[in-house]
């Protein structure tokens, strides 16, 4: 009688492999989607940033304001969320005539500032990332 091998099944080398390649196709899946979540809520910064931006214009098309903080006071009951704090979106103002280029305390802030200081009814608006970064789009806001 001649005793068989049995060949059936893998190796354990060859399962180290395949797990090995799964792994690393699941850091880089992740990877992707960490970088998608971060771009989404940049654009969810940036639809929130329009929306104050059109609530501004209109508010302007009735009122004239005599600077910016006047003008943000006067955006109400909004219903904005920012995506970073999961809280209501809190709309600020910054007393100069420029936008700054970080708010490190705010990640996924809006900051609304006077264009000029004897042009009170020019506004600029912009939002800023998770980092506080300023986002490349800036709106103008004017009567």
């Amino acid at each position: 009688m001649y005793l068989r091998k049995n060949k059936k099944g893998f190796t354990l080398i060859e399962l180290m492999v395949v797990v090995a390649i799964i792994g690393i196709l699941a850091l880089l899946g992740l990877r992707l989607y960490t970088g998608q979540q971060e771009k989404a809520k940049n654009a969810i910064v940036k639809a929130n940033a329009s929306t104050v931006h059109t609530l501004l214009q209109a508010n302007l098309a009735d009122s004239t304001y005599a600077d910016a903080a006047t003008a943000v006071a006067a955006i109400t009951n909004h219903g904005l969320r920012n995506p970073y704090t999961s809280l209501d979106q809190e709309i600020t103002s910054d007393g100069g005539t420029e936008m700054p280029e970080s708010v490190t305390d705010k990640p996924g802030a809006i900051v609304v500032v006077q264009k000029k200081a004897n042009a009170p009814e020019q506004y600029l608006v912009a939002g800023f990332d998770g980092e506080g970064k300023l986002l490349p789009e800036i709106l103008t806001a004017q009567k």
